[in-house]
C-alpha cells in the first residue's frame, strides 16, 4: 500500500515538475497581492497612499507631476495634438473632453514594486538579475506611458452611444439626459480603459511577457551552459 502511495506521488510530482516555475511565478504574483492589500490603503477618492496607516501622498508628488509631463509631451510636442493640455502640474485634458488629474495610481508604482518582488524572490541568476530587473523597470514606465497617453486619445472624442446601455448594466447606471449624469458617463468611459482594459494588459501581459523572456531566453539558457560545463 505504501509504494502505491509513493509511486503516486512521485507520479503527480513527475507531472507538475514542467508547471513548476509558472505555479512558482503565480504564487509570488499572488503574495505580492495579499502584501500589498493588506500594507497599501487609498483614500475615497483614491488620491491618497496609505502605508501601514502612515500618509505617505506627499512623497508620490513627484513621480505624478513628471508622468502628467511625459504624457503632454509626448501627445502634445511629439504627436502633435496641440488641443491637448495640461495645467496644475497634474491635470490633462483635450479641449471639450473632461480633465483627468495624474494621481499616484496612474504612475505604474505598484507595476514597478510587484515586478521587483517577483524578480527577486524567482529563480535565475542574481547577477543578472541587476541588469534585468532596471532594464524591465524602464520598459514598465515606457509603456504606461503609451497606455495613459493611448487612453487619452481613446477618451477625446465623447462615447459611442452604444456605451450608455452598456454602461447601465456594467456599472449599474440610470440615463439621464442632463450635464451631470453625461459627465459621470464620461468618467466610467474613461475608467473603462484606464481601470479595467489597460490595467490587466498591464498585469497579465507586459509583467508575464517580461517575466517569460528572463524564465526562456536568460534563466534557462544560463542553466544550460552551467550543466554544459559541470559536464566538461
Amino acid at each position: 500500500m505504501n509504494t502505491i502511495i509513493e509511486k503516486s506521488k512521485k507520479t503527480f510530482g513527475e507531472q507538475l515538475k514542467p508547471f513548476r516555475n509558472i505555479v512558482w511565478f503565480l504564487c509570488l504574483f499572488l503574495i505580492f497581492e495579499f502584501l500589498w492589500k493588506l500594507c497599501v490603503h487609498q483614500g475615497e477618492d483614491e488620491r491618497v497612499l496609505l502605508i501601514l496607516g502612515k500618509d505617505l501622498t506627499s512623497y508620490t508628488e513627484g513621480i505624478n507631476h513628471w508622468t502628467a509631463e511625459t504624457v503632454y509631451w509626448v501627445l502634445h510636442n511629439l504627436l502633435g495634438y496641440k488641443d491637448f493640455h495640461l495645467i496644475n502640474g497634474i491635470t490633462l485634458y483635450f479641449e471639450g473632453s473632461i480633465q483627468i488629474d495624474i494621481i499616484w495610481g496612474c504612475t505604474g508604482l505598484k507595476q514597478l514594486f510587484m515586478f521587483s518582488f517577483i524578480m527577486l524572490f524567482y529563480f535565475g541568476p542574481r547577477k543578472k538579475k541587476l541588469w534585468y530587473i532596471p532594464l524591465s523597470l524602464i520598459i514598465l514606465v515606457i509603456i504606461n506611458i503609451v497606455r495613459l497617453a493611448i487612453i487619452f486619445i481613446i477618451i477625446k472624442n465623447p462615447y459611442p452611444d452604444w456605451f450608455i446601455p452598456l454602461n447601465e448594466w456594467y456599472n449599474n447606471r440610470i440615463w439621464e439626459n442632463t450635464k451631470e449624469c453625461y459627465l459621470v458617463f464620461y468618467k466610467d468611459w474613461f475608467n473603462i480603459f484606464h481601470r479595467d482594459v489597460f490595467k490587466w494588459i498591464y498585469y497579465d501581459g507586459v509583467i508575464f511577457l517580461l517575466w517569460l523572456i528572463w524564465e526562456e531566453k536568460i534563466r534557462k539558457a544560463d542553466s544550460k551552459k552551467r550543466s554544459v560545463k559541470e559536464s566538461d
